[in-house]
């Protein structure tokens, strides 16, 4: 008989994730069963493949990597980028400008992660992690405004944990440029274009593998899962996750340090809950 699910999509940061960037063996060995029953595995995350590329071999996926919130799309198995949508030159060029040497933030192109000069040295004290920092620090490379501009970026992750400036920075960014101003981790913002989100790249996949959207089972905590989460036929937000979102999409499973995804998959793919 075949399984209702054959697309399981996976958030990274704060659920395949645990709090201490790990991953359960109980999580891992549900992925490999999902994988045995022949239902495709999707990592969809804000990050870019060098900073999900450990939790990718850890957790066994090897399908697709939807990479940026949706900016592009990844064939694990041969590497072929399916999609990719940067943004328009113009426009990147104006919000580096907005951003100057005011606000902390990290610009993610097709070049790689890079921090302003001034950005660079404030990314902890503006509220960046101190174990995102220890693993990934070393790829974030340094660049003026005017190196930056010459890039064809993605998206801009910007590192505030004032909540007021916070609310200051999304209100410009979405009156000046119409742009989508989302909540990863409490003090990381990304600035995407409108439009633009893991929804986009499954609606993609959805055509190229001819799977519905009633066929995929996602699990997400953030702002940035929302559109996603509705989209698909089965969406689950873990108890971790934002409050507003849990009482939006209304099915909640235990946190990301719970076993949270591998409590979904046995509950909605392996059927071992009633």
């Amino acid at each position: 008989m075949k399984n209702k699910i054959q697309l399981l999509v996976m958030d990274l940061d704060g659920t395949l994730l645990d709090s201490s960037e790990k991953i359960s063996d109980a999580t891992i060995q549900a992925i490999r069963q999902v994988k045995e029953l022949g239902v495709k595995t999707v990592i969809a995350t804000g990050r870019v493949f060098p900073e999900a590329q450990f939790a990718i071999e850890l957790a066994g996926v090897e399908d697709y990597l939807i990479e940026m919130n949706g900016s592009k799309i990844t064939d694990l198995r041969t590497q072929k980028i399916l999609y990719d949508r940067p943004m328009p030159s113009a426009l990147a060029e104006q919000i580096i400008g907005f951003l100057g040497e005011e606000y902390v933030y990290q610009l993610y192109t097709d070049q790689g992660v890079f921090c302003t000069e001034y950005s660079f040295p404030r990314l902890e004290s503006a509220g960046m992690s101190d174990h995102y920092l220890e693993m990934f620090g070393a790829q974030i490379r340094q660049a003026s405004l005017t190196k930056l501009k010459k890039m064809n970026s993605y998206k801009f992750l910007v590192i505030e944990k004032d909540e007021a400036q916070k609310n200051k920075i999304a209100k410009k960014i979405e009156t000046m440029f119409q742009l989508n101003f989302v909540n990863s981790l409490p003090n990381y913002h990304e600035i995407v274009l409108a439009g633009m989100d893991k929804r986009v790249a499954l609606e993609k996949l959805s055509k190229l593998l001819a799977i519905s959207p009633e066929e995929m089972l996602a699990i997400g905590d953030s702002n940035n899962d929302r559109e996603m989460l509705n989209y698909v036929g089965t969406g689950v937000v873990l108890a971790n996750g934002n409050e507003k979102l849990k009482e939006e999409i209304g099915v909640v499973f235990p946190s990301n340090d719970e076993d949270g995804v591998g409590q979904v998959i046995e509950a909605f793919i392996l059927n071992k809950r009633g």
